[in-house]
């Protein structure tokens, strides 16, 4: 009976919010933005994220494990970027020293963004196919 009054209550938190579509989704995650509200910055300043939307007030930390996911969203991000270039330099005969390297200088240079991108994408996934997970204001 508990379960059906909690499954209610967030239902009906869930409907005070806007449900956006893939594409609002995207847009949002490409600006670094809230997925609630869609409009708050999730980032302070690099490497800081924001303890709370300055237009909404949800609670960007979420519970212990959360962003585990966003280390996937982070792998393809950086293999999008870098398997074009060294796939480019393999099929124009360069060197394997040379192929390793620019792989290594672009991963470097990827994974600062892929960081943050990938943070904020795995928050508009999970508000997409979970938005009662983005009711409750306490982070959990």
């Amino acid at each position: 009976m508990e379960n059906r009054a909690a499954a209610a209550g967030a239902e009906a938190g869930a409907a005070a919010w806007p449900q956006f579509g893939v594409v609002r989704r995207v847009r949002a995650a490409l600006a670094m933005r809230c997925p609630r509200c869609c409009r708050g910055a999730v980032w302070a300043r690099p490497f800081r994220m924001r303890a709370r939307c300055a237009v909404c007030g949800l609670a960007f930390e979420r519970e212990p494990g959360y962003f585990t996911g966003a280390m996937y969203a982070s792998y393809f991000i950086g293999l999008f970027v870098t398997l074009p270039v060294w796939l480019w330099l393999l099929l124009a005969g360069a060197p394997f020293g040379t192929i390793v390297a620019a792989a290594f200088v672009l991963v470097g240079l990827v994974t600062p963004a892929a960081f943050h991108y990938s943070r904020v994408a795995w928050m508009q996934i999970d508000a997409y196919f979970n938005p009662a997970t983005f009711v409750s204001d306490d982070g959990a």
